[in-house]
Order: structure tokens, then sequence, then C-alpha cells
């Protein structure tokens, strides 16, 4: 209990209490020259839905998010108080200290429905973990709009007596299809063999980007998946299994991290092997030994800073700003009598050091 109240005081404290609209976040992440990286990009006078309703009170919004010792989680968290602060509503961010606390994540959502919020935004850790809270909150009228991951699917609410008003995230199965298409691409007519560092088992998320990967790579005829191995989130475990993956499969020609956490420490483990990362200016010795295309996903700024550098390959960047912010308006909608959209994809971009010419 003593855990849970310490969380609920941080949330308390990185939460945020708006009232002032027509006003935009001030906070912004160096892009370089992608367009693509920018928060307000995606944003139409200060909207990512048409015609969200003016509120007719100040409602009170929880954003039940992961861990904000993750960059993508941040940026989340800033998109949906600045949304809330754009629209006169009350947000509050409460967070966990990592992706293995779902127990944790699981008693924050009680709390919520007992201060009784009006919507909820939800990313559970694992598609299990958050069910029969949101079933309670349900029951008790409380709008749901599940963000990014991992996705509550509509079997599952069904079978739970879950009412999702809206899914908000990127298409992940795509996202992993993206990577194993540049890779082939990359590697021309040469034949490589490639591997897959896995998220969080269980969580659908990771399955999606997994799947998308494996799918493609089965479509290429010069690409060869040899290892898919979990590192659940973790830069350190990324690390750890990287590196026994190139052990045992040293002529690997490929790599694509579920996430930009565990793609840092592949990018670590490879280093420390000898391996030399390609990047847009060498991408010609793609197939050489001791090459490799290295290929993370969300976009957060330490894997963009090393995609600039030439220290990455890319990273398939998302936006988890705009996804805060259209939680927003999804519950406002609803709220409102609305009925947004059910399933809203938003966008992604692969993004390699070419991209900051």
């Amino acid at each position: 209990m003593k855990k849970l109240v310490v969380f609920l005081l941080i949330a308390l404290c990185v939460g945020g209490l708006w009232a002032a609209p027509g006003q935009q976040s001030s906070k912004s992440t160096a892009t370089g020259n992608v367009a693509f990286l920018d928060d307000s990009v995606g944003l139409k006078n200060g909207a990512f839905f048409e015609n969200v309703p003016r509120p007719s009170k100040n409602y009170q919004i929880a954003n039940i998010t992961r861990t904000l010792m993750n960059a993508h989680w941040i940026k989340e968290k800033e998109g949906f108080e600045a949304a809330a602060k754009q629209y006169g509503v009350t947000g509050q961010t409460f967070a966990v200290q990592s992706e293995a606390d779902v127990m944790d994540q699981a008693n924050i959502l009680d709390t919520i429905i007992e201060r009784k919020f009006d919507a909820i935004a939800v990313s559970p850790i694992t598609e299990q973990n958050l069910l029969a809270g949101l079933a309670r909150a349900t029951a008790a009228g409380i709008v749901i709009i599940n963000i990014d991951t991992a996705e509550i699917v509509p079997a599952s609410a069904r079978a739970n007596n879950i009412t999702i008003t809206s899914f908000i995230g990127s298409d992940n199965y795509y996202a992993g299809g993206v990577a194993a298409d540049y890779i082939s691409q990359t590697l021309g007519s040469k034949k490589g063999k490639v591997a897959v560092i896995e998220g969080m088992p269980g969580d659908t998320c990771a399955i999606a980007r997994t799947t998308g990967f494996a799918d493609k790579v089965k479509t290429l005829p010069n690409l060869t998946l040899v290892a898919s191995q979990t590192a659940r989130w973790d830069r350190l475990e990324a690390l750890n299994v990287t590196t026994s993956v190139l052990r045992a499969n040293p002529d690997i020609m490929g790599i694509y991290c579920n996430n930009d956490t565990m793609v840092l420490g592949a990018m670590q483990a490879a280093a420390d092997l000898g391996y030399t990362i390609l990047t847009s200016d060498n991408l010609n010795r793609a197939g050489e030994a001791k090459t490799l295309v290295l290929i993370g996903n969300d976009g957060i700024q330490e894997a963009l800073d090393s995609v600039q550098t030439g220290a990455l390959t890319g990273t398939i960047a998302q936006k988890p700003y705009l996804m805060g912010y259209a939680a927003i308006e999804a519950a406002i909608t609803t709220l409102e009598g609305g009925t947004p959209t059910a399933r809203i994809a938003t966008p992604i971009m692969l993004v390699t050091k070419k991209d900051y010419k």
C-alpha cells in the first residue's frame, strides 16, 4: 500500500490540472530538420480530431500510462496534458516505476475508479493485467480510451464486459513490416539472416510488431529469420540477448528491435562484438561480414540522436504526443454525447540519417 501511495503522489506531481483553453504546451523536442518529429505536426488549429465539442464542465480525465522512465510515455503524457489545457478539463497522469509493475498499475486503476473520474485513458502493461479493473470502470459508467499498447482487443473486451470507446495508436503490425522491407531493400540482391528482439511477452504491441516483421520476411526471398527472442522492453536485457544472438549467429545482417529502449542495448552489444552498424552513408556495405542494419521502434530522442550521428541505422518513429492529445479529444467527444472513431491510427515514419540532410 505504501508503494501505491508513493506512485499516486508522483502522479499528482507530474499530472496536470488545466483550465486555460487556447494555449499549447511550450515543451518541445529537438527534431533536427525532420518535420514529422515535431509535436505539432498532425494538429490542425489546435486539434487532432475535427469538431470536438466544447466541454460543458471541467471533466476529470485520468491517464494511466506505463513508466515515465521511457521517453515514449513522457511524450504521450505531454500530449495528454497539453490537450487537457487546450480544452479546459482536468488531466492527471499516473505512472508505474517499470514495465514489469502489472499489479501496481492495476491498483492505480482501482484508486481512480474510487475517485470517480469521468474518463480514463489507459495503456495497459499487458492485455490481461487491467481487465478486471476496466470491467469495474465500465460498470461505473467511466469512459475508457485505450492508448497504443497493450491493445484490449474486441474479443477480450466483450468477454469481460468492457466498453472501449476508442483505440488510439500506431499500426504496429505494419511497423514490423516496414522494418523488414527496409532491411530487404538495403541488402538488395544479397541474401541475409535477420533477427527480432521482442518486447514483453503477452503484450499485443510486441506481438503485432514481431508478427508483422516475421510475416513480411516470409514474403522476401533475400531474408531468413533465424532468431526471435524477448528482452522485455529492457535495455540491459536487450544488450545481453543481442550479444547471445550475435554470438550464435555471427553472420546476421539485420536486427529489428520492438522498441528503442531495446535497440540502444542492441546497439551497444553490436559495437562490443565489433560490428559496423550501417547508416545512410554506407548502406552499400550491406551484406559484408560484421555489418548490421539495426532498426528500432518508437522514435525516442536518444535513438533519434543515435540515428542522426550515425550510430544507429534507423528508428520507426511514432507520434505518442498525438496519441495522448487525441485521447483527451475522444474522451470529451464521448462525454458530450458523441461517438468518436473506434480505431484511430496515428502516423509512423522510418527515420534514417539521410532524413536529417
